[in-house]
């Protein structure tokens, strides 16, 4: 991991983009004595006395993105961060399918698992990630075109998605289900 000062750039010191790994939990049943704290843009999860689930995603190589712009409104004196997942989940099977139904009916959770080995939660922050828009299924036209089950997801938050510095913390709080 580079240590970022001024001038890392020339150092040679970047990151490869993107989204190695997601896991999606139901905001809805997680359990209340299951916690999360946000402090200096760092999150720290402590588990309850029976954990949550969490269904994992392994994307297809940067087929999944999120932005984190901010909005500020000096006027009403407020600033928040619109989290935003999109993406394509390439797969027909029904498992994965039913599980975006899921995704789209519910208010979601995600801890996406990034490429330079950085873990980032999103819909932490009051309403969890919520469905504005995507795609059931698409069967692409083009030879070479994606098919799949498309994601749009948004959330307000008061901070930027915050980092998880140690995964075993998740893996003690969540039962996690691996797709076949």
């Amino acid at each position: 991991m580079c240590t970022l000062s001024l001038g890392a750039w020339a150092k040679g010191c970047m990151t490869i983009g993107g989204i190695e790994k997601a896991y999606v939990i139901d905001k809805s049943s997680k359990p209340a004595d299951l916690t999360y704290s946000v402090s200096g843009n760092t999150i720290t999860i402590t588990a309850g006395a029976s954990p949550a689930n969490a269904y994992e995603i392994d994307p297809v190589q940067n087929s999944l993105a999120l932005t984190n712009p901010v909005t500020a409104d000096p006027n009403a004196n407020s600033v928040f961060y619109t989290q935003t997942l999109t993406g394509i989940l390439n797969a027909n099977e029904a498992a994965i399918v039913n599980t975006i139904q899921e995704i789209n009916k519910g208010r979601t959770e995600w801890l996406l698992k990034f490429r330079d080995g950085t873990y980032r939660m999103i819909g932490t922050d009051v309403n969890g990630m919520q469905a504005n828009g995507g795609d059931g299924f698409a069967s692409g036209q083009a030879a070479g075109d994606a098919q799949g089950t498309t994601i749009s997801l948004v959330s307000e938050s008061t901070y930027v998605a915050p980092v998880l510095e140690d995964f075993a913390t998740f893996e003690a709080a969540f039962d996690i289900t691996v797709p076949a």
